[in-house]
């Protein structure tokens, strides 16, 4: 490009009456493919939405900009061929000979030309027919001036515009968008826009832009585009699994939907289906890494085994140092990156992209890989992650490392809720590993209490108490012998007289008030104290707990709990409803959604409402506690009695003596399996069992029924069985026997046939 003249004419005038001259026919003939929209195929999935957002735009530049795949020139092809008749459209497949200024305005010009046959080019093709045609100031201005000539805006469409990489060419058409506005609106597809002036457009809001998050597959366009090519209709099951497994990528979903045809299971292929597919790989070989310089296909390959991705961490791993560089090349190129953030320093690689890099690279260097992953694991534990330090030493198989990395953080994870996160980990150590370490059997211990399996927990208890280990633990644990002492203590699931003597013996070993180890020790000797009958003293060693300096939560919100429980049995209301309430609030604040720990805090707050006498809300409290406590409740029983007493106490005040006494049956067989320490719960229970026995037996009625036991009730009068029941509400055939009896227990009978008569004879069926 010599020259940026303005255009040569005026906008109207003796030029827009000028009869339009035929215009000379050009040296080299384009291929008439180039200058036509593919036409619209049967099994292309509209894009309805899309089309109407680009048709009702009037801005210069319509950008539809992706990585290869997201049916960016199907789009185009339905917005042209959707556009009215008196709308000209001229459209341009561009390929990398049109990198030749010469060529690509010579495509341009006879497309135009063929749009709008009004429009004088001649002068502009006899100028691209010369050796060294000047485009700047013997085309453009040509184009320029003729185009506002036309009555209504012409669409330019130049599809595949990635493959331009000539400068001069960008500046050229830099230079028309310039010059043209309100007299051509030019789209355009491509995977990268980067070498275009766009910033100005943005600023004017002159440019409709389409990107990737706009072209993903909906579940309904992925469901036609299956319907279209494999002839099958998928369940909604598979088809949410194959949009999440292809993140919407219609090549992923179309090449699917090929591999569907002859499948004989659709649903095992889905679950399945991945970067593994021969036509995914291809594809993508194809398409996207054939055409990467060697260098570039390494670095993509190699930080394939990253779930996520920064420039250091790049670098770290591949052992380069132009990391930055090669991201935001591929970001530019649209090299399937996902950013991750707001300032495009963390990113992702798209599924089934990574997947395809992934098995590159284990064919290409298997050897390397576990290198690759010690060095991403040495880097993310040098800079503060942990989880991600773990499970590269474990998919490096450097088993001694993630072991020692666990036994550090895993304290850290509990203590945030990711309970389960840790649980995976050590299942991925294996059960020799935990064996061979006291250290790790102590985590593997606390973990499985924590996820409620008393047995397993009991099973690494015992490794422990064997063990030896010098000193602190890597988590901060005082010694092995603390870990014992209170993981009994917590979770008392050798009785309540075990656990407190091995709560009051960790306390005393824990001295340090910065340690949240102090806070769970102090937890755990205040909440037996208070099962204990001593609620003075749990008061006591409880606010020691909350006075610590550690924002550990779940023994926070316990302590707060314990210490909300405690106060109510003193008479102290304005302290056990401030406790309470500050347990709610801590369980809520660090979770998204229902917190695990906010049973704890259900169970307090219902303790308070029964002594404020809000019984209707004191019973919602503490049948949400019933219904949403934590796991660890199955290693411990202690919260679920302690739950099931308060809840009794409060349907004894409102007269519903029949759900009364079925907790208090269910408590009492806890403290009859445990009885050893619990006389001041053995008290409560009798207490609360005498005011039943000598409350009014109320009648049987509808209300005396839940709506699920109404409705088993109604199906037992058929001849369902109790399974068949089950499978008719959707429970367990367990979870009809528990209703079933709950039934009988209400009406006063004992069979199913006396239950369905004495149903009858009251009217509830």
């Amino acid at each position: 490009m010599t020259g940026r003249a303005g255009p040569a004419g005026p906008a109207g005038g003796q030029d827009a009456a000028r009869p339009a001259r035929p215009a000379a026919a050009p040296a080299v003939p384009p291929l008439e493919v180039k200058l036509r929209p593919p036409a619209i195929r049967p099994e292309w999935v509209q894009r309805r939405e899309l089309v109407r957002h680009l048709a009702a735009s009037a801005a210069t530049l319509v950008l539809i900009e992706a990585p290869a795949g997201y049916g960016k020139t199907v789009l185009a092809a339905q917005w042209c061929a959707g556009l009215p008749r008196r709308r000209p459209s001229a459209w341009v497949s561009l390929d990398g000979g049109d990198n030749d200024p010469a060529r690509l305005w010579l495509h341009v010009t006879l497309a135009l030309q063929r749009a709008s046959p009004q429009l004088n080019l001649a002068d502009a093709v006899a100028a691209l027919g010369t050796r060294a045609p000047d485009i700047g100031r013997s085309v453009l201005p040509v184009l320029a001036n003729e185009l506002t000539r036309v009555a209504s805006p012409v669409i330019l469409l130049l599809d595949g515009y990635d493959r331009i990489t000539e400068p001069a060419c960008h500046e050229q058409v830099g230079f028309l968008l310039g010059h043209v506005r309100r007299s051509l609106q030019l789209g355009l597809t491509t995977r990268s826009a980067s070498a275009l002036p766009l910033g100005r457009l943005r600023v004017a809001g002159d440019i409709t832009e389409v990107g990737t998050a706009q072209l993903r597959f909906t579940a309904d366009e992925a469901d036609a585009m299956v319907q279209a090519v494999a002839h099958l209709r998928l369940r909604a099951r598979d088809l949410t699994a194959l949009l999440d497994r292809s993140e919407g990528w219609p090549a992923g979903v179309r090449l699917a939907a090929l591999a569907l045809r002859d499948h004989p299971s659709p649903s095992a292929f889905i679950e399945q289906f991945g970067g593994g597919s021969r036509f995914i790989a291809d594809f993508l070989a194809e398409e996207v890494l054939d055409g990467q310089p060697a260098a570039v296909r390494q670095f993509l390959e190699r930080t394939a085994i990253l779930g996520r991705f920064t420039a250091p961490l790049c670098d770290a791993v591949t052992g380069s140092g132009d990391a930055a560089e090669i991201i935001e090349a591929a970001g530019r190129d649209n090299l399937f990156l996902v950013p991750l953030d707001e300032e495009r320093l963390w990113f992702r690689y798209q599924r089934l992209f990574g997947q395809v890099l992934l098995r590159r690279l284990m064919r290409a260097e298997p050897g390397l890989v576990p290198a690759l992953h010690a060095r991403a694991s040495i880097w993310h534990e040098r800079f503060g992650s942990p989880a991600e330090a773990i499970e590269h030493a474990l998919a490096g198989g450097e088993v001694a490392r993630a072991a020692g990395l666990v036994a550090v953080h895993w304290w850290g994870y509990v203590c945030a809720g990711r309970e389960a996160s840790v649980a995976a980990w050590l299942r991925r150590l294996s059960e020799d590993r935990a064996a061979a370490s006291a250290v790790v059997a102590h985590c593997a211990a606390w973990v499985a209490a924590l996820s409620g399996n008393r047995r397993l927990a009991r099973r690494w208890l015992a490794v422990v108490e064997a063990g030896r280990h010098d000193g602190p633990l890597p988590d901060g644990a005082i010694s092995l012998e603390f870990s014992a002492a209170l993981l009994r203590g917590t979770f008392g699931f050798d009785g309540l007289r075990v656990a407190l003597e091995s709560a009051a013996h960790a306390a005393a070993l824990a001295d340090d008030p910065a340690s949240s180890w102090y806070v769970v020790a102090r937890t755990a000797y205040g909440w037996n104290l208070y099962l204990s009958g001593d609620a003075g003293r749990a008061r006591t060693v409880l606010l020691e707990a909350l006075l610590a300096d550690t924002d550990a939560v779940p023994p926070r919100v316990l302590a707060l709990a314990a210490m909300s429980l405690a106060a109510s049995e003193a008479g102290l209301a304005a302290q056990a409803e401030s406790a309470a309430h500050a347990a709610a609030e801590l369980a809520a604040a660090r979770v998204e959604g229902e917190s695990p720990h906010a049973a704890l805090a259900s169970l307090a707050i219902g303790a308070v409402h029964a002594g404020q006498g809000l019984l209707a809300d004191a019973r919602s409290e503490l049948e949400h506690a019933l219904r949403t406590r934590p796991p660890w409740s199955r290693s411990s029983p202690w919260v679920l009695v302690e739950t099931q007493l308060r809840l009794a106490r409060v349907l004894l005040d409102l007269g519903d003596g029949a759900a009364a006494g079925d907790l208090l049956e269910k408590a009492g067989a806890v403290l009859r399996a445990l009885p050893d320490g619990t006389e001041a719960l053995q008290a409560r229970l009798a207490r609360l069992e005498r005011r039943l026995a000598a409350a009014p037996r109320a009648q049987p009625s509808a209300r005396s029924l839940s709506d699920r036991e109404r409705a088993i009730l109604r199906l037992l009068r058929g001849s369902l069985s109790r399974r068949e029941i089950g499978r008719e509400l959707g429970v367990s055939v367990n979870t009809v026997k528990t209703y079933t009896r709950a039934i009988y227990r209400k009406l006063g009978v004992s069979t199913r046939e006396a239950a369905v008569a004495r149903a009858l004879d009251l009217g509830i069926i």
